[in-house]
């Protein structure tokens, strides 16, 4: 995944730059063409013994969905504060790299039926999502401030770490995208200056099967961004959570909350999770790790290039975060990495089963609408 040596557009690096600190991207191998990601998720929108019960039902018919889907998996659940309105979520993201056990995952993965299977009484208190996207690994990059902990992308067979000097500049992101050689990855004609327009009128989602496609949205973009302080001492831990954890949850915030102004279709805020064993079900429990994402979408790279660049939200985490690096230097044990991908026209699929409207891009894209 290096860059071309010959561009049609130049590097946005400037002369002469050298990054501060060191950062290491992802090496995919080079027979893989496309990797493929998919978002799942449960919202429970009762509190009863036997919504409970349906969740974990559920749980287990994931479970063994990704066991026997050939993907690496990572599990989360929602990060909520007071004025969060949505339900608790438990979340799995997988990844692929072989576009057969990708297909086959996708036509064994029958949300609408396995709601169904829930008891009628209880199909109201459980609403399930999934949102899957697939990319050239030309139009993705990564970044990590370690190797001594590679999750995402990095999970998958065969790939490698590399360092790099394209970071800490505006438009690095950019600069590490293969095809941002060639490609401005441009918004879509004739909406070339304005952002996607919120769908009308708004599904009410609960009771409904909604499924689409971005097939409106060329260039449409994810991003996922993790911070891991499992390692930490109890100084630099106390550090993270008191400095700056709270300038990262205030910007998942603006995103989410600002979605018409940013470009942001939709974004999430999570805790990740290890799953304990019982019985061999994967039934034991979860378990909070010191890890958190965020993860979403956003109609185009230059929207967020321009949060990133000029709003006071991000601008305090990126200097918060250079505080940090600067306060701990080597012995710093706090890692953060992120991949973001490029994703073309109609190659995202959108399906939301009995969920709220605020879920997920149900206040963002058009979708088909079906009655439950």
């Amino acid at each position: 995944m290096s860059c071309p040596t010959t561009r049609t557009h130049p590097l946005c690096r400037p002369p002469n730059h050298q990054p501060p600190i060191p950062r290491w991207r992802l090496s995919i191998p080079d027979q893989v063409k496309q990797v493929f990601v998919s978002y799942i998720g449960i919202e429970e929108h009762g509190s009863s013994e036997a919504a409970t019960y349906a969740k974990h039902k559920v749980v287990r018919a994931i479970q063994h969905w990704i066991t026997a889907s050939f993907a690496v998996s990572e599990s989360f659940t929602t990060i909520r504060d007071s004025h969060d309105l949505q339900p608790p979520t438990t979340i799995w993201v997988c990844y692929w790299s072989d576009p057969a056990h990708h297909t086959h995952a996708l036509s064994t993965l029958d949300l609408r039926t396995l709601h169904h299977t829930l008891d009628t009484s209880i199909r109201p208190s459980i609403g399930l999502w999934h949102e899957t996207f697939a990319t050239s690994t030309q139009r993705l990059e990564t970044n990590y401030s370690g190797l001594d902990y590679l999750p995402g992308l990095a999970k998958l067979s065969g790939t490698t770490t590399a360092s790099h000097d394209l970071s800490t500049y505006w438009g690095a992101a950019r600069d590490r995208i293969p095809d941002s050689a060639h490609d401005l990855f441009p918004r879509p004609a004739p909406a070339a200056a304005v952002r996607q327009s919120p769908p009308h009128p708004l599904p009410q989602g609960l009771g409904q099967h909604l499924k689409g496609t971005n097939r409106g949205i060329a260039n449409m973009v994810h991003i996922r961004s993790g911070q891991y302080w499992q390692n930490c001492g109890q100084r630099e831990t106390d550090a993270y959570e008191t400095k700056l954890e709270p300038s990262l949850r205030a910007g998942m915030q603006y995103l989410s909350g600002n979605k018409a102004k940013t470009g942001t279709l939709c974004m999430r805020y999570m805790q990740n999770e290890h799953v304990a064993i019982r019985n061999g079900d994967g039934d034991g429990g979860r378990v909070d790790r010191k890890e958190s994402c965020g993860a979403g979408f956003l109609t185009n790279l230059e929207d967020l290039e321009s949060w990133a660049k000029s709003h006071k939200s991000h601008v305090k985490i990126w200097s918060g975060a250079m505080a940090h690096y600067k306060a701990f230097g080597e012995e710093r044990k706090f890692r953060t990495w992120h991949e973001v991908c490029v994703v073309k026209a109609g190659d995202a699929t959108f399906e939301y089963v009995n969920c709220l409207p605020s879920t997920g891009v149900i206040e963002s894209v058009e979708l088909d609408v079906e009655n439950l």
